[in-house]
């Protein structure tokens, strides 16, 4: 028994050199250390980005993120008018949120029939309805993964996947998914993307520095 253990470690410890040798961590054919330390860093990134946007999802289902239902006009990619009234889901399978149509018309057994997803890429836009008299319509851009609604309007616009609006109350900020300087593109919501648009604002970005994004 005793030898028995000692060649497993002997085992472990060799498999162990042989994945620290230099060999592993040779840079690949014509490319630098700074361009591997550079694709290792996007790499990382584009992970956490994709982790980010998993949680973000998981919390839509749950209690996590105040997610009421609204009622919704909605423009098919065909053309179709469809008023639905509905939370933003998630599809944690495919990474997408939907809203889900429930035909009443069917029984709840009946779950091929009864219940139908909509997500944002088969449409072309949607629209809150707000029965509060002269409010703005808050409307959501269809991505690949989820609409889009801007939730805070000025020098830099905040967009969420959620239709709340921004109250400290109810809003939650890990719903944010992209920023937008004035009227130039949405990119991602990070700490990259919003340091050049706060500019030399001292106090902005000491909170993107603490990593208080929202605030900043």
């Amino acid at each position: 028994m005793k030898s028995t253990l000692n060649t497993s470690v002997v085992l472990v410890v060799s498999a162990v050199f042989i994945l620290l040798s230099p060999r592993s961590f040779a840079q690949p054919r014509g490319m630098t250390m700074n361009q591997v330390y550079s694709q290792v860093n996007k790499q990382t990134m584009n992970q956490q980005m994709q982790m980010n946007m998993q949680m973000q999802m998981l919390s839509l289902n749950n209690a996590g993120s105040y997610n009421p239902n609204y009622t919704y006009d909605v423009t098919m990619t065909d053309g179709t008018m469809l008023q639905v009234t509905s939370r933003i889901l998630s599809d944690t399978t495919l990474k997408k949120t939907y809203l889900l149509i429930v035909d009443k018309r069917f029984k709840k057994s009946d779950t091929t029939h009864r219940f139908q997803r909509i997500y944002p890429f088969q449409t072309k836009i949607i629209s809150r309805i707000d029965d509060t008299p002269g409010a703005p319509a808050i409307t959501g851009l269809p991505t690949d993964s989820c609409w889009m609604f801007k939730i805070i309007s000025g020098a830099i616009n905040v967009y969420s996947l959620l239709s709340v609006e921004d109250d400290e109350q109810i809003f939650d900020p890990s719903s944010i998914v992209g920023i937008q300087l004035n009227d130039g593109p949405i990119v991602k919501y990070n700490a990259d993307n919003l340091k050049p648009m706060v500019g030399q604002d001292t106090k902005a970005l000491e909170l993107i520095g603490d990593k208080n994004l929202y605030r900043a």
